[in-house]
């Protein structure tokens, strides 16, 4: 609805759901005797975003207040809002609504993903923006409830994150502290007896200044494969303070508890396997040699779990920061964050159950017991300067991290590694038992992170802007034994970056070209000791150019983005007169493209597209440990990397309905280093529609319609899989008030 103001008056329209909406302010006309009248303040509810948000400010792809389309980078938001309307329960589900990303649920159920040709730990988790220094605390699985958006930058990230990143970097953001009341509560049930609720709301607190934002969310679910039940719980809120126009406060907090039934897969059954010499055999595989013969996965073992009866993963971390933020003067702005991490895990699982041919079984073993008491504390303080040089705007952003990272261990601690029993058939088995042992701290693991860096954008002419940054890392690693091993120490000092240029080549069509490096250990930190102590870091850079652009008066948004990655310096073996040397020598490359297209084509439609492909994506100069020999692994592709990831989805909004159907299709990947085993390719879909009454929405999901059988990823070098659900549905209720 349109108002008609009075001469002189200001207004301001304000989108529902903002953070940070314009301040009232009254104006007067300069030379008349017009009187001051109160500001005009027009409230409406947002719409629903039929575009790629490239004019939101990315807190990923930099630590200046930049625009997505003026990054050199490719920078992927998946808002809240397109969580809600894709059904997405966890946040890996919502991570894989981002361009070219896959997930995977590795041991322990503990989330990772794969992006350009990279997975695992080249890929870092972040929450708000705080990275830690292991998988286990980072990446927690987590209900989508929680974030405002989640963030995916794309490529090396060294230069914002520090040591790691040399495929990308995720980002949950946390839902903030409103200016305006507002509130949502969701309940879902669903198949295999998924159920979850959540509710949360803020806005103001009634004292001057202050706002407030509070979430809980609480899921569990039995799971289609038997004993993999799961309970996540989660709280998570911020207040925030803002005394004057200039100067904020901001106290936030996440709590996570989860209690976990672990899956680690279904053992693929074959016939028999062929090896170096060619020649058929019946026995147990080798995943660095063999190929199988008529590899597949039993109907009858769809849902059996091969986990021993006593499994368990507990965990509970914790996220606490505060951050303080003043305008010094109108050029200078300074930021300071201060922030904590907890983790508390106990872990117990039988982790590999592999299919022998030859005794008809199959084998349990990799008992694993883990135990995690850590504790992070860091500060990171930003100094921004926005003023002009010689007629031209520039941005220049100096800032400081420390980081303590200190974590207790039972890293090493001898315990049996078999189940009883240690072998059962394919069916029809008992269960069994794990060993009979309780952990105890081995090792105190200290890492301490120092870190100066730099980034700048000057506007050299109204159409082109340079960007760029430098960062130092003083890296310092003490690992401390229990029970009598060798202290060791080790201390690094990378040096990262990242230089790009963005060009308007029209008010909303951005041309960019980017170099970018990073750097990454041989292994985790937590993990590093006396056998890698002579080991440098691994090195990462990228080339990328592409465009972001919008048009169509509005109705379409498209990125695209070309992108060479290499990852150099990894750990290699090579047979010298009978001798094994080890030298960091091997390297990783990536080659490819991803596009995205968000269109509005006409009233009450909107209609996206992705695709990325990697035409090239392999080891180099790198050869395998074999343990009595080595083998080399040039040309190969890297496990659970698809060639191919694409989607396409559409939204039909009509008269209080709204219809959606997605289609996701995922390219065959390898299982293993020696690519002698692969994960087929395939494609769901997804549907659901949506009623909206005033407040209250009700909706009806369909995943997996077709009801196809899927690995999400490879287990024990190939020889099991985590199989995907089959087709589920789930109802739910949506309450905004």
């Amino acid at each position: 609805m349109a108002y008609a103001l009075p001469a002189g008056a200001s207004h301001a329209v304000v989108n529902e759901g903002d953070d940070d909406p314009p301040k009232e302010s009254s104006s007067r006309v300069a030379g008349s005797d017009a009187t001051d009248l109160d500001a005009v303040v027009v409230r409406a509810r947002k719409p629903a975003s039929p575009n790629l948000d490239l004019d939101l400010q990315s807190e990923t792809g930099s630590r200046l207040p930049l625009d997505l389309r003026k990054l050199p980078a490719s920078v992927s938001v998946v808002s809240q809002e397109a969580i809600r309307l894709s059904g997405a329960r966890t946040a890996l589900e919502a991570v894989e609504g981002a361009v070219g990303m896959t997930g995977i649920t590795g041991v322990g159920s503990i989330p990772s993903y794969s992006t350009r040709g990279f997975t695992g730990s080249d890929i870092t988790i972040m929450r708000d923006g705080i990275r830690q220094n292991t998988a286990s605390q980072a990446s927690r699985p987590l209900d989508s409830f929680l974030f405002d958006r989640i963030e995916v930058l794309k490529g090396p990230a060294s230069l914002l994150y520090g040591e790691g990143a040399v495929g990308g970097a995720v980002n949950y953001v946390s839902k903030r502290a409103s200016e305006r009341f507002q509130g949502e509560a969701v309940l879902t049930a669903g198949s295999w007896s998924n159920a979850s609720a959540a509710v949360g709301a803020g806005g103001p607190t009634g004292v001057d200044g202050l706002r407030f934002r509070a979430d809980a969310a609480h899921r569990q679910q039995r799971g289609y494969v038997e004993r993999s039940g799961a309970r996540y719980d989660a709280f998570g809120g911020e207040l925030r303070w803002q005394p004057s126009p200039d100067t904020s406060i901001r106290l936030a907090g996440t709590v996570l508890d989860d209690d976990v039934e672990s899956y680690y897969g279904t053992p693929v059954v074959y016939d028999a396997v062929i090896g170096l010499d060619g020649e058929p055999q019946v026995r147990r595989a080798n995943t660095a040699t063999d190929r199988l013969v008529n590899a597949r996965i039993e109907r009858a073992t769809r849902r059996l779990n091969y986990n021993h009866l006593d499994n368990f993963v507990r965990a509970r971390n914790t996220f606490w920061r505060l951050i303080g933020e003043t305008r010094l003067s109108p050029a200078w702005t300074l930021r300071n964050e201060t922030y904590a991490a907890t983790q508390r895990l106990d872990w117990q699982n039988t982790e590999s159950t592999v299919w022998n041919p030859a005794t008809q079984l199959v084998d349990r073993s990799s008992f694993f017991l883990i135990y995690r008491d850590d504790l992070q504390l860091g500060n990171r303080l930003d100094l921004t300067w926005d003023a002009n040089v010689f007629g031209r705007r520039n941005r220049f952003l100096l800032g400081a991290l420390y980081d303590r990272n200190d974590q207790d261990r039972n890293s090493g601690q001898v315990v049996p590694r078999l189940p009883t029993p240690a072998s059962v058939p394919l069916t029809g088995f008992d269960p069994g038992v794990g060993p009979s042992v309780s952990p105890i701290t081995t090792v105190n693991v200290v890492t301490r992170t120092q870190a100066l860096y730099a980034e700048n954008v000057l506007d050299v002419t109204p159409e082109l802007a340079l960007i760029g940054g430098l960062r130092y890392d003083r890296i310092e690693v003490e690992r401390t034994s229990f029970v009598g091993a060798a202290p060791y120490a080790k201390r690094y000092d990378p040096i990262t970056g990242r230089l790009g240029a963005v060009f308007t080549l029209l008010p909303e069509v951005n041309l960019y070209a980017s170099y970018s490096q990073a750097a990454q250990p041989v292994s985790q930190l937590v993990s590093l000791g006396v056998a890698q102590d002579d080991f440098s870091l691994q090195t990462g850079r990228q080339y990328e150019v592409g465009v972001k652009a919008s048009g169509w008066d509005d109705r379409a948004d498209m990125t695209f983005a070309l992108y060479d990655i290499k990852k150099r310096d990894l750990l290699t073996s090579a047979l010298v007169d009978g001798v094994r040397l080890n030298s960091q020598i091997g390297a990783q490359v990536s080659q490819g493209a991803e596009f995205e297209l968000a269109l509005r084509p006409v009233p009450g439609w909107r209609i996206a597209a992705q695709l990325a492909w990697l035409w090239r994506t392999s080891f180099e100069s790198f050869n395998e440990n074999l343990g009595n020999g080595v083998i080399s692994r040039d040309g190969n592709t890297p496990p659970n990397v698809p060639k191919v990831v694409a989607g396409l989805s559409a939204i039909r909004e009509w008269e209080g309905w709204q219809a959606r159907a997605a289609l996701r299709h995922v390219g065959e990947r390898q299982a293993n280093n020696n690519n002698g085993i692969q994960l087929a390719a395939y494609t769901t879909l997804d549907a659901g529609v949506t009623r909206r009454l005033e407040r209250v929405s009700v909706s009806l999901r369909g995943r997996n319609l077709t009801d196809r059988q899927s690995a999400e990823s490879s287990v024990a070098g190939g020889l099991a899989q985590r199989l995907a659900d089959p087709r589920s549905v789930e109802l739910g209720l949506e309450y905004a008030f």
